[in-house]
């Protein structure tokens, strides 16, 4: 029976590249954005903001997991 391998950072770089696609389905546009907004509310322009930072920082951290991960497995070659 073949060996199953425990590849942490690959499957950790998985689920961070699902969360790249999903930001970029999800894509928030604030010229749609309703206006009228309430004093206590976080602009249109702040969410869309915080959204590419998220998009980016997910997208690094899964490249960074994918690059440990190959390097992890040549290594033990």
């Amino acid at each position: 029976m073949p060996k199953v391998k425990n590849n942490s950072m690959a499957m950790i770089a998985t689920i961070t590249l699902v969360g790249v696609i999903a930001s970029v389905i999800g894509l928030f546009d604030p010229a749609t954005c309703v206006q009228v907004q309430s004093d206590d509310w976080t602009s249109c322009e702040s969410i869309a903001r915080e959204r590419v930072i998220g998009f980016w920082a997910l997208l690094i951290f899964s490249v960074f997991g994918f690059a440990v991960s190959i390097v992890w497995s040549r290594k033990k070659k």
